[in-house]
């Protein structure tokens, strides 16, 4: 959505755009004016001569519309004059009479050139000057995107270095947590298959001649099992074990044949 003061500024730089340049579009209109005016100064006729004089009323009164838009108020003024002196010319019926009003408006028409020109030379420069002042609003925008742009990179490389810490550290945690598993998976593997060792033997004392495994799966493990799991887990699963070889213990136990 474009905003009111964007909206604003661009109507105003429009209508001024129509208004220059219908204002250098009337110079070639005050080209003609001039012309046929001193087309009408040959002339050795008051039809010829009032021929010309017409038309060179006609393209300068295009100038004075023009002018009054466009600001160019020193053409507008000399474009009156000269049409005021042509209007009185055609009204005249002499052939000198029409031609000094004719001559007079000749005056009048160059003066209007000259003014079409000054304007045009002003309104070129305060073009430059406002391009130059947009361009200079156009790179104080881009700087301070370009610093908005800096602020987010580094805050993003901030972010990335704090998740990069924060890898770091779990992985320590997580070697430091893997090293004690490994050390609890020595000795309670150990002392499970101790005490595996001492219920067989011990069943097979009593006369008990179960033969099932002691339990369901082997408590035996590897690196790859520890690291799926955390250290209380691990700790869980061998308690599991040891139990389950109590239990079983129990059963063999109560299977025995004793002999009274």
């Amino acid at each position: 959505m474009i905003k009111p003061t964007l909206l604003c500024t661009a109507l105003v730089l429009l209508v001024s755009t129509t208004f220059a340049s219908e204002c250098e579009d009337s110079y070639q209109n005050a080209s003609y004016g001039l012309i046929h005016v001193k087309k009408a100064l040959d002339a050795n006729n008051s039809t010829h001569l009032k021929e010309f004089a017409l038309r060179s009323k006609i393209a300068l009164e295009k100038v004075q519309a023009a002018t009054e838009k466009c600001g160019c108020v020193d053409a507008n003024y000399a474009s009156y004059d000269a049409i005021e002196n042509l209007e009185k010319a055609l009204e005249k019926e002499k052939f000198e009479d029409i031609r000094f009003r004719v001559s007079k408006a000749k005056a009048f028409a160059k003066a209007t050139l000259v003014a079409l020109d000054v304007c045009n030379a002003k309104r070129s420069f305060l073009d430059y000057d406002n391009e130059e002042e947009n361009l200079i609003e156009l790179e104080e925008q881009l700087l301070a995107q370009q610093q908005q742009l800096l602020v987010q990179q580094q805050q993003l490389a901030a972010q990335i270095e704090e998740q990069k810490l924060l890898q770091k550290k779990v992985q320590k945690d997580r070697e430091l947590m893997l090293t004690a598993q490994k050390k609890l998976q020595i000795t309670a593997e150990a002392n499970l298959e101790e005490m595996e060792l001492l219920i067989i033997k011990f069943t097979e004392a009593m006369g008990c001649l179960e033969t099932t495994p002691l339990t369901k799966e082997s408590f035996k493990r590897n690196t790859q099992d520890l690291s799926l799991e955390s250290l209380g887990r691990t700790k869980a699963f061998y308690i599991e074990k040891a139990q389950e070889m109590a239990n079983t213990l129990v059963n063999r136990l109560s299977k025995c044949d004793i002999d009274e």
